[in-house]
């Protein structure tokens, strides 16, 4: 991670963003002040670690799918802004030993819980590992619901859609009488259903 590249990054991308999609952020005094937080988004586009980077003026590490670091410069790129690599379609232990890593150190991660993007604007199903993370003692965890996003490319063309991105209040996911495997799980439908409330 690169302090320097990602608040020239920002810097790079705040202004031409938030001009060609009309960005409005709605309820930003709910971003959390300070970490461990996560950061729990509905994943529309692949611009989304893009738009929450410049919503949020704190510093998001985020799981980024690994194809990326098969485009050359790209990974690089991904790894000074904070990413680190998880693999999709399987239970990738480093991947959520490296978040639990970064969670104890007090930063703030970013997740999708579902996944994968949905195109179609719909929210898809969450999967569990953002509820096993969201389990961590002393960790709140901020939905956000983004919408438009799902509408910038569309017949494989750029559009212009209006975005807007709403953060909700921090969750309280205390979750008893279960096996550790269903409170994952029922933590991650929480997380969902919160998104799906904003």
């Amino acid at each position: 991670m690169s302090s320097f590249v990602y608040a020239i990054t920002r810097i790079i991308l705040t202004t031409p963003l938030t001009i060609l999609y009309r960005i409005k952020i709605y309820g930003a005094e709910n971003w959390p002040a300070r970490g461990p937080a996560i950061i729990a988004s509905n994943h529309g586009s692949n611009l989304d670690p893009w738009l929450l980077g410049i919503a949020f003026s704190g510093q998001i590490r985020w799981m980024a799918k690994a194809e990326l670091w098969k485009i050359p410069g790209l990974g690089w790129l991904v790894e000074k802004l904070g990413g680190f690599p998880v693999h999709r379609g399987e239970p990738d232990r480093d991947a959520i030993r490296r978040a639990r890593e970064l969670l104890q150190a007090g930063w703030i991660l970013g997740m999708f819980p579902e996944g994968t993007r949905q195109r179609q604007g719909e929210l898809g199903e969450p999967h569990a590992g953002v509820g096993m993370l969201a389990m961590e003692p002393g960790v709140p965890v901020v939905p956000v619901r983004i919408r438009g996003h799902e509408q910038i490319m569309r017949d494989k063309r750029l559009h212009r859609p209006r975005v807007t991105i709403t953060v909700g209040p921090p969750l309280d996911l205390e979750i008893k009488g279960m096996s550790r495997g269903r409170a994952y799980r029922e933590a991650s439908r929480r997380i969902m259903e919160a998104i799906a409330a904003l």
